[in-house]
Order: structure tokens, then C-alpha cells, then sequence
């Protein structure tokens, strides 16, 4: 089997924690200071093709591991956007698996905790019913034990009808000039298109003075 010897390892210019490596006069490959010192690479070192290959799939690790934290320190996420992120840069399924582990080591990414937190968010910073609810946590590749205690926990502090009476409260403004009929249906069509069932809506629309 062929080798190649270290010519060089030169620390890059932009990023001092990553290193150049130079083998036989010519640039290789770039590699995280972590990797270098895990291998204990030196100027000089054999590298076999197969350890060319040990090296470089742990530097594919951890550079997919900090895309993860990256994405990370936005928001908290699903297992699903995880994967799909990952999974949209190029890395490939068993990358993406051993990320999934190892944040899920850290106890940095849990879906049940998740489904909770962005379900109570999403009925401040858009109020809707538990259709639509339903539907967004489904879209984050949430399970369906998880989504019904999130649903449920959402609406604890105020229920459905509750949020649909005030978001109605706040819309109806709009809707002064109009008519009642056509208010009503206007408002009527809000409350559908944010998931409240018909029946949360005759409550709310039929106890409200337009």
C-alpha cells in the first residue's frame, strides 16, 4: 500500500485553529487543531491511505458537529431540522447519524422538550388553534406523543377559545365599516386559517358585540 510523507503543516491564516497539511510538497488537506493533535501528526509522519482516510473522516465529524452547534445557537431545533440542514450541506447519513448522537449526548437537541417550547411560543408570537399547531409540529418531524402533551401544555395557561378571543379582540378594529355579516366572516376566515375549529369559532364570534 502507497504512502505519503508530511511535508508541512502550516497554521492557515484566517482561521488559527485550523491547520494546512502538505504532503509530499503538496497541499492535502485542512484540519481542525482537534484532529491534528488527536492523530499526532508530525512533518515527517507516513500516512497510509487508509489513515489518510481515519483522518479524514473525523474531520468530517467534528466540522459537521459545528455546523450543528452553529445552527444550534439560533434557536433551539428538531432532530428533523438537524438532519435536514445537514443533509442539505452534503454530508451523508452515517455523518449525520453520529452528529444526532452526539448532540442528543449532550443533551443538546430532545424533541419532546422542543415540542413544548416551540408550541408555547408560537401561541404568543402567533396565536392559532390546535389544527395549525398540530400541522407546524408535524412539519419539525415531531412525534404524535409528542405533539399531544405540547398541545396540551400550550394551553394550559389560556385555552383554545381563549386565544381565539383575543385575536379576534385585536382584528376586529379592522373590520369596523363593514357590515356585521361580513365582519363576522372576515374574522371567521381568520380564526380557520390559524387552525381554531368551527366549533372554538361560533363561541368565540357569537359571544363578541361587532
Amino acid at each position: 500500500m502507497s504512502s505519503k510523507k508530511i511535508s508541512k503543516i502550516e497554521v492557515q491564516k484566517k482561521r488559527k485553529n485550523r491547520y494546512s497539511i502538505y504532503l509530499d510538497e503538496e497541499f492535502a488537506f485542512g484540519l481542525d487543531q482537534d484532529v491534528l493533535l488527536k492523530f499526532g501528526l508530525c512533518k515527517g509522519d507516513e500516512l497510509s491511505e487508509k489513515k489518510i482516510e481515519e483522518i479524514l473522516a473525523l474531520e468530517e465529524k467534528k466540522t459537521a458537529k459545528e455546523r450543528a452547534f452553529r445552527f444550534l445557537s439560533y434557536r433551539d431545533r428538531s432532530e428533523k431540522e438537524i438532519v435536514d440542514k445537514l443533509k442539505e450541506i452534503g454530508y451523508k447519513d452515517s455523518i449525520v447519524g453520529w452528529v444526532l448522537s452526539e448532540l442528543k449526548r449532550l443533551k443538546l437537541i430532545d424533541d419532546a422538550r422542543f415540542a413544548v417550547s416551540f408550541a408555547k411560543s408560537k401561541i404568543v408570537s402567533k396565536p392559532m388553534g390546535e389544527y395549525l399547531l398540530r400541522r407546524e409540529l408535524l412539519n419539525k418531524g415531531i412525534s404524535e406523543k409528542h405533539i399531544l402533551i405540547a398541545i396540551e401544555k400550550a394551553y394550559q395557561e389560556k385555552d383554545q377559545k381563549t386565544v381565539a378571543a383575543e385575536l379576534t379582540k385585536k382584528q376586529v378594529k379592522r373590520y369596523e365599516n363593514l357590515e356585521t355579516r361580513k365582519a363576522k366572516k372576515r374574522l371567521s376566515d381568520l380564526l380557520l386559517r390559524r387552525g381554531f375549529s368551527w366549533d372554538v369559532i361560533n363561541d368565540v364570534l357569537e359571544g363578541m358585540d361587532i
